[in-house]
């Protein structure tokens, strides 16, 4: 008897795995998903290993649920160290690497039993299940989760003490995948003719229209559809040249609705480099040359415009021509057309897209043709790194995200698995990443700098960045400033206009103060319904009116969009000195139309 480990679709501790036995007709390798049993019910799980069972007695897995693994070996070691660093259940932290479709739940219904309702079995049941029951009358079936709810509270509990009792059972239906591979059916000749004979004497010999058929399929070099041979020659006609063997059955894998991919036929050119982003890169292909070489993350620490895209897809290219592959990580707002293209015309038809607008279906197609090594970059938010690359030689990152589970954290285990070499790129980076890279004494990531904008560091090109100003406001108050503009902002906004140009004042803050206080006992006017400060829109503003409501002032929440009246008085205290307090845009608006009269303001 063979047993295996098995990861169990169910909320247990971090790491656990539970014992199975392997029914003889199966034959299971690691990182295969399995259907089995699980207390009293059916659910799914991932073979994590084959070895001696942890306890005496086991139970059998009930079928597998694809034939081949979905995990490979270093995906199941980096699952492990997902579930030990984030204290998640193995299985939770294996799942983040299937296909798509792959996870289901079993349907299960709940009819009579064969134990017959005589009334002392029925005198002792509390009334809520004995109305459950009257639900089940003769053949007729109810889903086990609202047999579950007629029940009540503890409604499992009980629905497993009426199965031991044999007054009711349950039937589980075991769904097929949501998803799965799709394939074209191809016929193609086998019998060659003879030298001494004519295919026109092997195809007399056979009916006319397997003769046709059999005509058709030899002068059709990449395979016969058996759809068309189906439509055009008759249902059975292609079978009975397999059975004579004069014809094979191919089944290719297709793709249902291939991902856009860039229309160029031939790759972008490399662009010049800068001597800052010469030195980043020779930096990263020393790393790659040297398997043993210690770091191997790095930081791309480089501002705005410092060309730090064009030195991942340099050191993605150098990746790629030593026949491995590389995964480029984008936040997913950067999934824009623009940055597809620039990938895709640097690595025409080798680029796999993975992002929230693809279609599950197209998904699916992606991870298997990804699994088969049929391209060499995959580029896609941070859930690609998971991405099933057999030969990864390179990570990037650019910027950094870690709800669940952290980027750049995953990347470095991912690194560590798989020896790849890892670019943090970002003009902001992690406070924690930049403190590691420049640590001299045990560095996590070796620092690179591109510290200027691409045309900078030409002395007959211009192309800095804007000139950011700091205005401590209580110097501007002590100086008898009261406006919210300082001096500088305001001489600068009417130097702007008188040179015709345009100008943009940013602030996240809707209307006019973001908070109504009473000034003598502090008392804040929220939200009765989402506990938040009301903000004081003043009306002016054209969005803060409804059709056919006033424009009077008014207090507003930001996240239900609930409104009322400006209180005269405090609720709790009953004072009158109620005050707006803070910036909204709509004070910006005001104050710079008494600045600049006349001005348009958008």
């Amino acid at each position: 008897m063979r047993y295996a480990e098995v990861a169990v679709d169910a909320p247990v501790g971090h790491a656990r795995t539970f014992s199975y036995s392997i029914p003889p007709q199966y034959s299971l390798e690691t990182g295969q998903m399995v259907w089995i049993p699980f207390g009293s019910r059916v659910t799914q799980g991932i073979v994590v290993g084959l070895a001696a069972p942890q306890v005496e007695v086991t139970r059998d897995i009930i079928a597998p649920i694809e034939p081949s693994p979905l995990v490979d070996e270093v995906h199941m070691k980096l699952a492990h160290w997902l579930s030990e660093y984030y204290l998640c259940s193995l299985f939770n932290a294996v799942s983040l690497m299937l296909p798509p479709g792959f996870e289901g739940q079993v349907r299960s219904q709940i009819f009579s039993g064969d134990t017959p309702r005589d009334a002392d079995t029925l005198g002792s049941m509390p009334p809520q299940t004995l109305h459950a029951l009257e639900t089940l009358t003769g053949d007729s079936r109810v889903k086990e989760a609202d047999f579950v709810k007629l029940l009540g509270r503890g409604g499992e509990r009980e629905l497993a003490r009426l199965i031991d009792k044999g007054l009711l059972s349950r039937r589980v239906d075991i769904p097929a995948p949501g998803l799965s591979p799709r394939h074209s059916c191809n016929l193609f000749a086998i019998e060659e003719p003879d030298a001494e004979q004519e295919p026109q004497e092997v195809g007399n010999r056979l009916p006319q229209r397997q003769s046709n058929l059999l005509q058709a399929v030899r002068s059709a070099p990449g395979g016969y559809p058996i759809t068309l041979a189906n439509k055009e020659f008759g249902w059975g006609v292609g079978n009975a040249l397999v059975e004579k063997g004069l014809a094979g059955l191919e089944w290719i894998r297709t793709e249902s609705a291939p991902v856009a991919q860039t229309e160029q036929k031939h790759s972008g050119p490399r662009l010049v480099l800068t001597q800052s982003q010469e030195n980043a890169l020779a930096s990263i292909t020393q790393a790659l040359d040297d398997p043993a070489r210690s770091p191997r993350s790095f930081l791309l620490h480089g501002v705005t415009g410092s060309g730090k895209t064009e030195v991942y897809l340099q050191a993605i290219q150098n990746v790629v021509d030593r026949g491995e592959q590389a995964i480029f990580l984008v936040p997913e707002i950067s999934l824009t057309p623009q940055t597809l293209d620039r990938v895709g015309s640097r690595f025409p038809g080798r680029v796999a897209l993975l992002h929230s607008r693809l279609t599950p279906r197209q998904k699916f197609d992606q991870w298997w043709k990804i699994q088969s090594g049929e391209y060499d970059v995959v580029v896609g938010p941070r859930s690609a790194l998971f991405a099933p690359v057999p030969r990864l030689g390179l990570v990037v990152l650019d910027e950094e995200a870690q709800p669940f589970y952290h980027s750049r954290t995953v990347a470095s285990e991912l690194s560590h698995l798989t020896g790849a070499v890892v670019v943090l790129g970002s003009a902001t980076p992690d406070v924690e990443t930049y403190y590691y890279a420049r640590d001299a004494r045990s560095p996590k990531h070796q620092l690179l700098e591109l510290p200027h904008r691409i045309g900078e560091e030409s002395p007959d090109r211009t192309s800095k960045l804007a000139q950011v100003e700091i205005i401590d406001m209580r110097e501007e108050l002590r100086d008898g400033n009261r406006s919210i503009f300082s001096r500088g902002l305001a001489q600068n906004l009417q130097e702007c206009v008188r040179r015709g140009q345009q100008a943009i004042l940013f602030l996240n803050r809707r209307g006019s103060a973001p908070i109504v206080q009473c000034r003598d006992c502090g008392n804040v006017v929220n939200c009765t319904r989402c506990s938040v400060p009301l903000a004081y829109h003043s009306g002016s503003e054209p969005e803060d009116s409804s059709p056919g409501e006033s424009s009077e002032p008014r207090l507003m929440c930001h996240r239900c969009n609930r409104r009322t009246r400006v209180p005269r008085t405090c609720r709790e205290c009953g004072s009158s000195h109620i005050r707006q307090l803070g910036t909204g845009t709509q004070r910006v608006v005001d104050e710079f139309t008494g600045l600049l009269p006349g001005v348009r303001v958008q």
